[in-house]
């Protein structure tokens, strides 16, 4: 699992059933002000989910991006101290890509770095943005500090994500009910299931340039391992197909780790990766790990991944107070059955008279090929369609079943009805 926070969208969030078709409805909001239940927890879990002293800066940090800077903002600031911030850039008035910008200003940034180094020692000679460097590292006590902050690593630019978290509160409105039932049924607690808000702001569209794709943003190598992946479907872009992979490689990463901190932090570093940093360091403690770990890929993404997700729960179970009054969309209503053969999506709309529209959008697995009706919806796949309520659900699964049963064969292939075999397998 790739960590993406700038690169990964490819759009602004929309409705999966809209997605599709490429039209945004208007569905029944409910509002922000009172939207899902606080995430339950055992006492253990709350506690872990708490705010750890050696991680407060930087919680502090991601809750101010996720709601105080919108992406035309971008902040220059400190990778190590990452409360240090130089400049806020704001590039609402300009035109093209922003890259010359930021360049430009960590340039300026650095030479006023080395400057200090080599001034400080006369802080009556500094100039007004000397001053302010010089003041923001007033509480760091090592040799060299202001040349060790000019280093190219050390100079960060993020941007700002705060109208991304704000679509994604509205999107969520239509999965958290049901990633909360799948990580309570896996007995994990459910302030994990915000990860989505840090990863893709719940964009069901969500790519990175790295390939990791869909809400949870599984690389194709994890996804591998729970879910199908392949010319008909990717399921890594499935919401809640992706939520019970993402509940599944999460308890691996706590039975192997023991704690909250270190597994949410090996979704993104990779659970070996975390173990190897728990024997070089010699501590089980997070905050340890991101003050003394040092690994060419445990960087600034890794160190800051548990704190991206407390600061993502505070900002989402206080939204009113952040964004005001938001209106979460509706869950859409639907049948979901397993199909026993592999069968084209044309030929299920001709036969039954389905809403090809409808149940393309609650299909987001489905690769263009199935969508064109180049190859067919592969057997054992959980086909969901729309449901209009008008009749209790699971008669109207058996209608449809019934229905389905009088297609000719001739229109139905066969194939592995089960997608147990990957649960035997383990990252």
């Amino acid at each position: 699992m790739r960590f993406v926070r700038v690169l990964w969208l490819v759009g602004l969030v929309v409705p999966v059933w809209a997605w599709a078709q490429g039209v945004t409805p208007s569905p029944s909001p409910t509002p922000v002000a009172s939207p899902l239940p606080a995430p339950t927890a055992t006492a253990s879990a709350a506690r872990e989910f708490g705010v750890p002293a050696k991680l407060k800066v930087n919680v502090d940090f991601w809750t101010r991006i996720y709601s105080q800077y919108a992406t035309h903002q971008g902040l220059i600031h400190d990778a190590k101290y990452i409360d240090h911030v130089y400049e806020v850039l704001d590039f609402k008035d300009r035109d093209g890509s922003h890259t010359r910008q930021i360049r430009a200003a960590k340039r300026k940034w650095k030479a006023v770095l080395m400057s200090v180094h080599r001034k400080q020692a006369r802080p009556e000679s500094l100039n007004e943005d000397e001053k302010k460097v010089f003041e923001l590292f007033n509480d760091v006590n090592e040799p060299n500090k202001f040349m060790n902050a000019a280093h190219r690593k050390r100079l960060h630019f993020q941007l700002g994500q705060r109208d991304r978290f704000e679509e994604g509160l509205r999107a969520s409105g239509m999965y958290l009910a049901r990633m909360e039932e799948i990580f309570r049924k896996e007995g994990l607690p459910t302030e994990l299931t915000r990860l989505p808000f840090v990863e893709s702001s719940f964009n069901i569209r969500a790519r990175s340039k790295v390939g990791a794709s869909g809400v949870w943003q599984f690389m194709r190598s994890t996804g591998r391992f729970f879910l199908r992946i392949n010319e008909a479907v990717d399921e890594r872009n499935d919401p809640i197909l992706a939520t019970e992979a993402a509940a599944r490689l999460l308890k691996l990463n706590y039975e192997s780790l023991g704690s909250w901190p270190l597994a949410v932090t090996a979704y993104n570093h990779g659970r070996q990766g975390m173990m190897r940093a728990v024997r070089r360091v010699g501590s089980e403690d997070l905050g340890d790990l991101v003050d003394e770990y040092r690994s060419r890929s445990f960087g600034f993404a890794s160190s800051n991944f548990y704190a991206c997700l407390l600061a993502a729960i505070e900002v989402e179970r206080n939204a009113l107070r952040y964004f005001g009054k938001t209106e979460r969309l509706r869950a859409p209503e639907y049948l979901e059955m397993e199909l026993p053969e592999a069968i084209r999506l044309t030929d299920l709309g001709r036969f039954l008279g389905l809403d090809v529209a409808g149940t393309r959008a609650l299909n987001p697995a489905w690769s263009e090929a199935v969508l064109a009706g180049r190859r067919p919806i592969p057997a054992g796949y959980r086909l969901r369609i729309p449901h209009d309520g008008k009749t209790g659900k699971e008669a109207a699964v058996q209608v449809f079943l019934a229905g389905y049963r009088e297609i000719p064969s001739t229109f139905k292939t066969k194939g592995s009805p089960s997608r147990k075999f990957k649960k035997s397998r383990r990252p």
